[in-house]
């Protein structure tokens, strides 16, 4: 790992593409959403322990969607026609499942960052 580390914008464009955050090259999941254990170009194991997204997943999963829908929930009582928050809760939900892989390889990317410059 002589290389220099890249920067978050790009290992976070790269996470969203879901490739490989050192070269962008390499795939992170071989179907929808299972991983790779390792990127078939650079070797790079993406995952050193077992669980180490957990903690990068909880906090994009909570700040992009979970709190946004109790907010929706919270005010539903001020909404005068309640079709646009059963659609928007439709939409929220559907998008969640969605972005899994797109907010997974976010996860992983953060996790890489923070490990290499944990390193230096």
């Amino acid at each position: 790992m002589t290389e220099a580390i890249p920067s978050l914008k790009t290992v976070m464009l790269r996470g969203v593409r879901r490739r490989c955050p050192q070269c962008g090259e390499g795939r992170l999941f071989r179907r929808y959403n299972i991983m790779i254990d390792r990127c078939e170009v650079c070797g790079l194991k993406y995952l050193e322990d077992q669980g180490d997204l957990f903690g990068y997943l909880f906090l994009l999963d909570r700040a992009l969607f979970i709190f946004p829908l109790v907010a929706m929930i919270y005010f539903r009582a001020y909404v005068p026609n309640q079709n646009w928050f059963y659609l928007l809760c439709v939409i929220m939900l559907f998008s969640l499942f969605y972005t899994l892989p797109h907010r997974t390889g976010m996860s992983l990317a953060l996790e890489y960052l923070f490990r290499r410059r944990r390193r230096l």
